[in-house]
């Protein structure tokens, strides 16, 4: 095997592991993220503040879709009993 095949061999490897490496960054990312939006949800609804507002805000803030911000209600709920 020729040096420069060994090099491209290299760099396509460094370039996957990389790639793979920013995935699951990505996705750990993604589930603190939902985590911390969960978790606002909670303290929003141990406030006592309305739902209506709760989606408002969390569409505001977390830039998420209306339809996005029930799940994220329905789960934050499920966190105030624990």
């Amino acid at each position: 095997m020729s040096e420069n095949m060994c090099r491209e061999l290299l760099g396509e490897i460094r370039s996957d592991v990389q790639k793979m490496e920013q995935e699951r960054i990505g996705d750990e990312v993604s589930r603190i993220q939902d985590m911390d939006i969960t978790r606002a949800a909670a303290a929003l609804l141990d406030a006592n503040v309305e739902e209506e507002t709760i989606e408002r805000l969390l569409c505001k803030y977390w830039d998420l879709r209306p339809s996005e911000t029930h799940r994220f209600i329905r789960e934050g709920e499920e966190e105030r009993k624990i």
